[in-house]
């Protein structure tokens, strides 16, 4: 079963005027969408998008006997968007680090995603980078070890780290930079 819709994902669908009253329309026992188009007061191409949405989102799915709205999907976004996001586990962050990566780092300190404004980016990055001691070298399958515990792309997490300056890579050998050049703050 693949997991659950984002919260943001559902609230977002159902923030459109045209998929609201689809969706109510189903719930209210419209099953095709023809029948949805005439209870919600829209043509039947606006149906048929609204629809579409509305099931990519797994608010709306198609049974044999006709369309029904699954308001576990809509419970189960509810429940997470009110439950209190976990602090991300960040003592060893510097307060700009913390400040960006918060949005980028999960309650238990791996990431969901790199920052794609690079000066956000470079933030996050030395805050990993931190895991290394500057000059000892570290063998590809130690680092690999290292970034696992960070993020589930290693060669990605790793090559950024390269590229950036904060890990020098000579014959499959790594070490931390002694110095680099900090981030200036997010963008």
């Amino acid at each position: 079963m693949p997991a659950a819709p984002r919260p943001a994902l559902v609230l977002g669908r159902l923030a459109d005027e045209k998929r609201m009253r689809a969706f109510a329309a189903v719930a209210l026992g419209a099953s095709s969408v023809h029948d949805v188009a005439a209870r919600a007061g829209l043509d039947d191409d606006e149906a048929a998008r609204a629809l579409a949405r509305l099931m990519g989102a797994r608010l709306v799915r198609e049974e044999e006997t006709g369309l029904e709205v699954d308001l576990r999907v809509l419970a189960d976004a509810a429940r997470a968007s009110s439950t209190p996001r976990p602090k991300a586990i960040m003592a060893d962050a510097t307060p700009e680090q913390a400040a960006v990566a918060r949005n980028f780092v999960t309650g238990d300190g791996r990431l969901r995603a790199l920052p794609a404004r690079a000066a956000k980016r470079r933030l996050v990055l030395e805050w990993v980078a931190s895991r290394f001691e500057p000059g000892r070298e570290y063998p590809e399958k130690e680092v690999n070890g290292i970034l696992l515990g960070v993020h589930d792309d290693v060669a990605s997490l790793r090559r950024f780290l390269v590229d950036g300056g904060l890990l020098e890579r000579e014959a499959g050998v790594y070490r931390r930079t002694v110095s680099h050049e900090p981030a200036l703050g997010p963008n």
